[in-house]
């Protein structure tokens, strides 16, 4: 998707993070989501979170996903 817009202060890479933290703020996109639009690495998007307060979203899900992921990595492990 290309988006225009007028000229402004901000530069390209300030603009994205800006959009990627008010839709992960609002919970309209995941933190990967967000990481992808911001065009940033994943830890530089999480301090941005942190200097803005922002909290991070992590449930169930998230856990869960994070021990599959664990699981397979331990098993790519004994190969």
């Amino acid at each position: 998707m290309t988006l225009t817009l007028p000229e402004t202060k901000f530069s390209e890479s300030e603009l994205k993070q800006e959009l990627a933290l008010s839709l992960y703020a609002a919970c309209k996109v995941t933190i990967i989501q967000a990481v992808h639009i911001a065009d940033i690495g994943f830890f530089e998007f999480q301090g941005l979170l942190k200097e803005r307060q922002i909290p991070q979203h992590y449930d169930v899900d998230d856990l869960e996903q994070d021990m599959r992921t664990i699981r397979e990595l331990r098993e790519l492990k004994k190969r």
